[in-house]
């Protein structure tokens, strides 16, 4: 009985160490000392999570904010059964409740690659935060971004369909700066290219050989 109580402490430290180390790579939390990290740690719970898995819907309540650790979540609008693609995120990317209100969302989240996310309540998240005004700034920081590349993408609206795939290619490059180095180059699809555009697959395609013969972009998309 006393090693197997050992055997449990031992890989619950081990457990809380690897989430501890994760968290450290993403930018909120780096420059937070070792000890402050392992009591963040300690209030994260970690779900491994399953390709064209839901994690939630507007039609679910959502009390929760997530910290992507791995893998790929595209979140997403549903337009009379049309996926109309908000972003997808890569690791490190910080969604869910970040309006620290509980209740619905107004979107889908859903895995599309296999991955592990952390998952903090509003309020222990809040809580974190404002101990720290580092913290905050760093927030807030990270929001604005991705408000700015909202804002971008809304502006790559009013443009042609080669200008809309160019900045999507733009933005794809961007992500592949993963908090834990670079990303490997993953195959994106036409089929990919006219979700996230909001094109059709024939336009996608007319567009990237049109691309192509202007050397804009390489031969192997």
């Amino acid at each position: 009985m006393r090693f197997f109580w050992h055997y449990e402490a031992t890989n619950k430290a081990l457990m809380t160490n690897n989430k501890a180390w994760y968290l450290q790579q993403i930018d909120l939390f780096q420059g937070i000392s070792d000890e402050e990290v392992m009591k963040i740690a300690n209030k994260v719970v970690e779900k491994k999570c399953s390709k064209k898995e839901l994690l939630y819907t507007p039609f679910d309540s959502n009390d929760s904010i997530c910290v992507l650790k791995k893998g790929e979540v595209t979140l997403y609008y549903s337009h009379y059964g049309k996926k109309l693609i908000i972003d997808v995120l890569k690791p490190g990317s910080i969604f869910g409740s970040i309006d620290f209100k509980e209740g619905t969302n107004d979107h889908f989240a859903e895995v599309t690659e296999d991955a592990y996310i952390c998952f903090f309540t509003i309020e222990d998240f809040q809580k974190i935060i404002q101990a720290k005004p580092e913290l905050m700034i760093r927030f807030l920081k990270i929001m604005s971004d991705r408000l700015s590349d909202y804002e971008q993408r809304i502006k790559s609206g009013i443009f042609d369909a080669k200008e809309k795939i160019l900045h999507h290619l733009e933005l794809i490059e961007k992500n592949r700066n993963s908090f834990l180095g670079k990303l490997k180059k993953t195959k994106i699809t036409h089929e990919k290219l006219a979700a996230h555009t909001g094109l059709s697959r024939e336009t996608v395609t007319r567009a990237i050989t049109a691309l192509k013969k202007e050397g804009r972009i390489g031969i192997n998309l």
